[in-house]
């Protein structure tokens, strides 16, 4: 005798036959092999810049000229890096002989000179050094940069030697001769260190006329005549032996 609690054998709780009724297998659990391959079949352009993939299609030409060019200027870089100095003391402060100053007219062997090795300019030529070495520039940036500064100086002085042309122009042709005859006077005069002082004045046409009035001889006629009819010593004694003696 079956109890009464027990289920009626109806056939409704017998396990399916061909497991209709059996629970799904878990969602994609059979397509994870196919899923994959499906993925890796897709390129992944995921390593392009935004701007290189932000169309329909990856901008692949584009990339590499990007990539070429930049590769060419790391090469560059590396180059030149080649020719920077260890160090700051390795950069050579001179003027290049080939330096160039245009139509600027200068007197015959003007010359910019370089005084890095003068005690009391030595450490702005450390600092210079130190600039170059910091941004990486190569030893020809020092030279380059001497002969920027020699062309800077010829621009400044040539004004002032034209000038000095016209001044000397307003002397005359004896220009020469006559600063000469004061060098002379003040060297025969004059401590040394006193006539060069006096010898800068010669630069200007009214210099050189007022050291030639103050070293003008004594006794020599300063330019000012005799007033008209003026008695001399000569006057005197021709006017004393004419009268008869008293």
């Amino acid at each position: 005798m079956r109890p009464l609690w027990a289920p009626q054998d109806d056939g409704a709780g017998a396990p399916p036959i061909d497991g209709a009724g059996a629970p799904p297998p878990e969602a994609g659990a059979g397509d994870t092999a196919a899923d994959q391959e499906s993925q890796s079949a897709t390129p992944d352009f995921s390593f392009l810049p935004e701007e290189f993939r932000s169309g329909e299609d990856p901008d692949i030409e584009g990339f590499r000229a990007h990539y070429d060019d930049l590769a060419a200027q790391q090469a560059q870089r590396q180059e030149a890096l080649a020719d920077v100095p260890e160090d700051a003391s390795g950069y050579e402060f001179a003027v290049p002989d080939d330096v160039d100053f245009g139509d600027l007219e200068l007197p015959e062997g003007f010359g910019f000179e370089v005084k890095s090795d003068d005690p009391a300019m030595a450490p702005v030529f450390e600092k210079f050094g130190a600039f170059l070495h910091k941004h990486n520039l190569p030893a020809d940036a020092a030279k380059e940069a001497m002969g920027l500064m020699a062309q800077y100086r010829a621009a400044e002085y040539a004004p002032l030697y034209a000038q000095s042309k016209a001044e000397m122009t307003a002397l005359g042709t004896a220009a020469e001769s006559r600063i000469a005859n004061i060098d002379r006077a003040l060297a025969s005069r004059l401590p040394e260190a006193q006539a060069k002082a006096l010898r800068g004045m010669t630069t200007t046409s009214d210099g050189v006329k007022a050291l030639e009035a103050l070293l003008k001889p004594r006794g020599m006629n300063t330019g000012n005549p005799a007033p008209k009819n003026a008695r001399t010593v000569e006057d005197d004694l021709a006017d004393y032996y004419s009268k008869p003696t008293q």
